[in-house]
């Protein structure tokens, strides 16, 4: 059941109306704060929002068409399952209260 493309007329058909709304809202809270704009402004921003999102529409489609490859699993996942590489984690960490001096030893219960 695959759908049929979508072609640029469609995609901008899609778009425009969160195009002219957001940039509306955007020009009225700018008018609010008191940033003078142009109705030659509230265009480009709306053809910029406009070409921005259909371009991200064809390239979400290009990638759901075209998955990137798998990387291999780089030690990830449940730690059960990993292979112990058979060093004492405790013994390499120079920070490690075990380690240090009797005189440094501090007890935690006073």
């Amino acid at each position: 059941m695959n759908r049929r493309p979508r072609g640029l007329v469609r995609r901008v058909r899609d778009h425009i109306g969160f195009s002219v709304i957001a940039i509306g809202v955007l020009f009225i809270v700018l008018r609010l704060v008191g940033v003078r704009s142009t109705f030659a402004g509230f265009v480009l921003s709306v053809a910029i929002t406009l070409a921005l999102n259909v371009g991200l529409s064809y390239y979400s489609d290009y990638r759901a068409k075209h998955p990137r490859p798998q990387r291999e699993n780089r030690g990830g996942g449940d730690i059960r399952f990993r292979e112990d590489d058979g060093r004492d984690q405790r013994r390499m960490d120079p920070r490690d209260p075990d380690r240090l001096p009797v005189r440094e030893r501090r007890d935690e219960n006073r």
